[in-house]
């Protein structure tokens, strides 16, 4: 599954109260590196929780608008425990 993909269906269980998620970080200006290139991006770091509160996904976002780039990390954690 794709890493677009997989968000979109952690937003829909969100959205029907099966999980929960939490802004972890929003940040803007914030350089990045992608091989030799040198993005000026907007971090986004989410996570998403059960409705225990164990940590399930962390899914980090690289944006920059003007360089039309957009990555997407996703770390899952093992038995919803970081």
């Amino acid at each position: 599954m794709d890493a677009k993909k997989t968000v979109q269906d952690l937003d829909e269980k969100v959205m029907k109260g099966k999980l929960t998620k939490v802004n972890e970080r929003e940040s803007y200006n914030t350089g990045v590196t992608d091989g030799n290139k040198l993005y000026n991006c907007k971090i986004i770091i989410d996570l998403y929780k059960d409705l225990d509160g164990n940590d399930l996904f962390r899914i980090e976002h690289h944006i920059d608008q003007n360089n039309n780039y957009h990555t997407i990390d996703i770390n899952q954690y093992n038995n919803g425990f970081i």
